[in-house]
């Protein structure tokens, strides 16, 4: 079979959104050439700056022919008493281009009809793919799209040529002006001609010999084999940042490393220093010697080849050394005063416009740290200090002229000021974790700052400004803010429960005025519940056992996790009974005259259930029975689920089993009389909820 290509030439894309796009073109070729019947074979994806390359092998000439089976008019009416056809057949016939005589009578739930089989010819795929290529390219989103000259083509950068081969023939389309055909260009500096492309070989052959490593998983080793050997050179090794290095494969179609050297003098800085100028603002990897101690060395990738390299790395050193001065700079103002001394100047930085400033939040998480941490274990004092200096750090020079150091510089200087040690720490970890897979804060403090920091952004901008994310924007960072909260008390048992955070950060709020609405809580659990999930999923838990603990609202992530964990591992001979008795009683109450009777909709506790029950109403002993095993169980399950014990929770469920049937199998509840009927009632619903300290069993697929 032959080979589709397709690259989409293009003024240099950000490093930051190649692989998405490849990703999304891969995705919206495929499935489009699946919807129109065209086989094809392995499917290959390439990237640079400049360019967009798909590589699909093995794909048919055509689309597969096909049979349609069209449902026409009723048989009555297609034919007459004699069984002629009638005008409505043959015009039926004619429209589906087959003859009168081959449709056939089919039998359907409406009655009888009659059906067409129309053979349906694939076409070629030069002419499929005209049309699946410009939709594709047009279907690509980016975080910013721009227009360009008098089009009205929306794309992330300008697109300056497209190449569109099958079988090294040119597959026409036109997009906003712009011609597939079967050209491409080199380099941008060392081999800026076009050139003729035939197959998707000859292209990539070319492409090698005019400076474009075009296989981003080839370039990025290469990178990081020609930075090691440079590091090695000097007795050193790189300290590697996977971020950078796919940055820095984004940057450049030809690498070519270079090691630069700058003034020892500099390594007086804090190391964090260095490393984060060398990385934002130069795209540098930093060097290290065996200790893991910097040295002064650092390695630039360029793009292109080593013509006048020595010209490219003294440019490189002066940058770095004028971007070291203004660090040294700026440090050295920070130092002349302590760490405390920025804590007012938090005043003239902005938090939120109707949330205050950094110094109300500091404000805030000093009330919300002091209230907490008795409850965690954590001297109090301490917590709120280091709330008092968490932020502190913002309003020093270094840091606002290097913003990624937040956190860091704050222990640094912390350290410097001789405060404690555990405030200093908890200062730098209460950003973390930073992004999805960074590591959880080490300290019982850090962990503790980093729920209360995110918990004070979370109720503000959810529970008191109803600001959620959409589908495809959260520019507040929010949803990686209730990420990071379930992350940390999905692990932690020490820690207080999550709604109790948010209900301390609602109180801190309310005395800066601020109101924290019912709905706005409602969109808190709902956020909350939504990374659960994500959590939960990503852990491997089926589907069915996540809507299962779930199911309440204002879910613990702990409490959520322990549960799905325990039943995701249930043998189905344990599971199963436990799960059809839960429902058959949840059953009953969620029907409409028990609903009303009693509203369990919102979770309550078992005790104002069951302290209801009157048991001198009781006529079967299977009433009594289901009474005394919910009575004796109850504390203990209440007790056990306050210390996330899932397994010992499921344990005391189990006994209710037998209770449960022989109860329904006994005895009537919705009885003619509404004592009796309510009475029952209330007994179910006070075993409803010890069932559902474990979730909602109706929801699991058994």
């Amino acid at each position: 079979m032959a080979e589709l290509l397709l690259e989409i030439g293009t003024e240099e894309l950000p490093a930051g959104v190649v692989e998405s796009a490849l990703a999304q073109l891969q995705s919206a070729v495929t499935q489009r050439l699946q919807e129109a019947r065209i086989a094809f074979g392995e499917v290959e994806t390439f990237g640079t700056p400049r360019r967009l390359i798909l590589y699909i092998h093995d794909v048919a000439p055509s689309q597969t022919d096909v049979v349609r089976e069209v449902r026409g008019p009723a048989a009555n009416v297609a034919f007459d008493a004699q069984g002629n056809p009638t005008p409505a057949a043959i015009g039926f016939a004619r429209k589906q281009g087959v003859d009168v005589s081959s449709l056939e009578v089919v039998s359907t739930p409406q009655g009888e009809y009659v059906m067409a089989k129309v053979f349906e010819r694939g076409k070629p795929t030069p002419e499929v793919a005209s049309g699946i290529f410009p939709e594709a390219i047009r279907s690509l989103t980016f975080p910013k799209m721009m227009r360009w000259g008098s089009g009205n083509l929306r794309f992330c950068r300008p697109i300056r040529w497209i190449l569109a081969l099958y079988d090294g023939e040119v597959v026409p389309f036109e997009l906003d002006g712009i011609h597939s055909g079967n050209r491409s260009r080199g380099h941008r500096f060392l081999a800026p001609e076009e050139f003729e492309v035939h197959t998707p070989a000859d292209l990539f052959r070319q492409l090698d010999e005019r400076y474009v490593q075009y296989d981003h998983r080839r370039r990025r080793e290469n990178i990081r084999q020609q930075a090691d050997r440079l590091a090695q050179e000097v007795g050193g090794h790189i300290l590697w940042d996977e971020a950078l290095l796919d940055e820095v494969t984004h940057l450049v179609e030809y690498p070519t490393a270079l090691l630069g050297r700058f003034d020892p003098n500099f390594l007086n800085l804090p190391e964090p220093i260095l490393i984060t100028a060398m990385k934002k603002h130069q795209r540098f990897f930093a060097v290290a010697d065996a200790q893991g101690r910097l040295m002064p060395y650092f390695v630039a990738v360029r793009n292109g080849n080593d013509y006048a390299l020595d010209i490219v790395r003294d440019g490189n050193e002066r940058v770095l050394t004028a971007r070291f001065n203004d660090a040294h700079f700026f440090y050295e103002r920070d130092r002349q005063q302590k760490l405390d001394a920025f804590v007012t100047e938090l005043r003239r930085i902005v938090f939120q416009e109707k949330l205050g400033s950094m110094a109300d939040k500091a404000q805030r998480l000093v009330a919300m740290a002091g209230e907490m941490a008795p409850q965690a274990g954590v001297d109090a004092s301490l917590a709120q200090r280091a709330a008092t200096l968490c932020k502190a750090d913002l309003a020093t020079e270094v840091v606002m002229e290097l913003p990624a150091l937040q956190g860091i510089m704050g222990r640094e200087y912390a350290l410097l000021s001789g405060e404690n040690e555990q405030v200093a720490q908890a200062i730098a970890e209460h950003y973390m974790p930073r992004f999805a897979g960074d590591a959880l804060p080490e300290s019982a403090l850090g962990r503790l700052l980093a729920v209360c920091d995110r918990v004070d952004t979370l109720v503000g901008y959810v529970g008191a400004l109803q600001i959620v994310p959409t589908g495809s924007g959260d520019p507040f960072g929010l949803r990686r803010s209730a990420q990071g909260v379930v992350q940390i008390l999905a692990t932690d048992a020490n820690l207080p429960r999550l709604w109790a955070f948010v209900e301390s950060a609602a109180r801190a709020y309310a005395q800066q005025g601020v109101e924290v609405t019912e709905q706005g809580m409602r969109l808190l659990s709902q956020m909350f519940a939504q990374r659960i999930e994500a959590l939960l999923e990503d852990e491997g838990i089926r589907y069915d056992v996540v809507q299962v603990v779930l199911a309440e609202e204002r879910v613990e992530p702990l409490v959520a996790r322990s549960n799905a964990q325990m039943l995701n591992a249930l043998p189905v001979e344990r599971l199963t009974p436990v799960a059809l008795a839960a429902t058959r009683v949840r059953n009953i109450l969620k029907a409409g005259e028990a609903a009303k009777l009693v509203p369990t909709a919102t979770w309550q506790s078992p005790a104002g259930w069951l302290q209801q029950v009157d048991t001198s109403l009781f006529q079967h002993d299977e009433e009594r029975a289901l009474y005394e095993v919910a009575s004796q169980h109850e504390a203990r399950v209440v007790e056990s689920a306050a210390r996330s014990q899932a397994d010992e929770v499921f344990s005391l469920l189990e006994a209710f089993t037998e209770p449960v049937n022989r109860f329904f199998d006994a005895v009537l509840v919705m009885a003619p009389e509404e004592a009796l009927r309510r009475n029952r009632l209330l007994l179910l619903a006070g075993v409803d909820a010890l069932y559902r300290y474990v979730g909602d069993f109706s929801k699991l697929v058994v």
